[in-house]
């Protein structure tokens, strides 16, 4: 496959897709099947220099368009979606980091995000909050020079693997969300916290997910983000770009499981045409094949109007996140179902991406809260305000 968008690097799509052919791709069915933590590819992909991809240069980071992020994030995804998972996740934690930051922050940490060498996680989902950030009711109580946190996080990406750790908590929960303040917690000088056991998932088995308790939690006043209340501003700023990460996710999952069927379907002498009984299925696989390379189309796209806005476009990129995703589950259900009675087979991998772009479609804000904000954008467009 290839891709010619112009603001895709083919050079950095190149370097990942080999390192994909030579330790992703291998390691993908034990890491499922063991829910093994996939460090050997996070590693691979540090080593050949695409860490993050879309930080500067100047902090370790590649300097790579939003597009070539996604690219690359979809090829893993096709073959590994723990592996992107894992690999996304460093993105969602360096970003908030490098944008508020101080200097110390962002020359002591994002460096070590992109090469590898720290695992990163962001903390935000809660037990009784869901979406809603104005119910949050993890506290951090300021107590002279420290913070004292006490709360649940869950459904923590990376939770236990963390080396840092973005948390968002409320200063003042009487404030809603102005009282939200982000905090980078060193997970190795920390008391009073602890990361549960991973969960048992459907799909994505090596992505580590847990969740993160803190019980009279100290941490220094040096370790906010930014100031009091600025943390709701960077999660908005912090999501458009792990919604683009989901939505490159479906691409892939969809772009794999498409992969798979064909592959069985060259084995099985199904492609030629001479053979008309195959017809039916050609067919299904020509439309299959429109299906995601327009929802490619419609994600790079958006991500060339996130690099070229000032304002970041929150419904376009709710939009890419509830229709890519909703794709990537849709396609591999189709292909499953084309696979015939080989459909649940393990070897051919088209199940494992099926379970694991379901739950893409739950993170990162359900694709409900996609569709509300589109539907929001829709009324301000109209001239409705409410």
């Amino acid at each position: 496959m290839t891709t010619t968008w112009a603001s895709v690097d083919p050079a950095v799509i190149a370097s990942v897709d080999d390192v994909v052919r030579r330790v992703i791709g291998p390691a993908a069915a034990g890491v499922d099947r063991g829910s093994t933590f996939p460090a050997e590819g996070l590693e691979g992909l540090a080593a050949a220099g695409w860490g993050v991809l879309q930080l500067p240069t100047d902090v370790g980071g590649a300097g790579a368009s939003s597009a070539t992020y996604a690219e690359a994030l979809a090829r893993i995804s096709a073959v590994c979606g723990s592996t992107s998972t894992v690999y996304m996740t460093q993105m969602h934690a360096a970003h908030p980091i490098h944008l508020r930051g101080t200097p110390d922050q962002v020359a002591t940490w994002v460096p070590r995000l992109c090469d590898g060498s720290a695992i990163g996680s962001i903390a935000l989902t809660e037990p009784s909050a869901g979406s809603d950030v104005s119910a949050m009711r993890t506290v951090a109580r300021r107590d002279g020079d420290e913070y004292v946190v006490d709360g649940e996080k869950v459904f923590i990406s990376n939770g236990d693997r963390a080396d840092v750790v973005v948390l968002f908590a409320s200063v003042d929960r009487s404030l809603g969300k102005d009282g939200v303040t982000a905090f980078l917690l060193d997970t190795r000088s920390l008391t009073g916290f602890e990361a549960g056991p991973p969960l048992h998932k459907l799909g994505q088995k090596g992505a580590s997910t847990v969740a993160l308790s803190f019980v009279d939690c100290r941490i220094p006043v040096s370790a906010r983000l930014g100031e009091e209340g600025e943390g709701y501003p960077l999660l908005l700023q912090s999501v458009v770009r792990s919604r683009i990460s989901a939505a490159a996710q479906g691409v892939g999952f969809a772009q794999g499981a498409f992969d798979a069927v064909v592959a069985w379907a060259g084995a099985q002498d199904l492609l030629s045409s001479r053979n008309p009984d195959a017809q039916d299925l050609q067919f299904e696989l020509a439309r299959l094949r429109g299906e995601i390379t327009a929802a490619r189309a419609m994600l790079l796209s958006i991500c060339d109007d996130v690099d070229g806005s000032e304002v970041e476009p929150v419904a376009e990129v709710s939009l890419a996140k509830m229709h890519c995703t909703a794709l990537g589950t849709r396609v591999a259900a189709a292909c499953v179902q084309l696979l015939g009675a080989d459909g649940d087979l393990v070897s051919l991998g088209a199940e494992r991406l099926l379970r694991d772009a379901k739950i893409a479609e739950i993170y990162d804000g359900t694709n409900q809260i996609q569709s509300m904000l589109v539907a929001r954008d829709i009324r301000l467009a109209a001239g409705q305000v409410r």
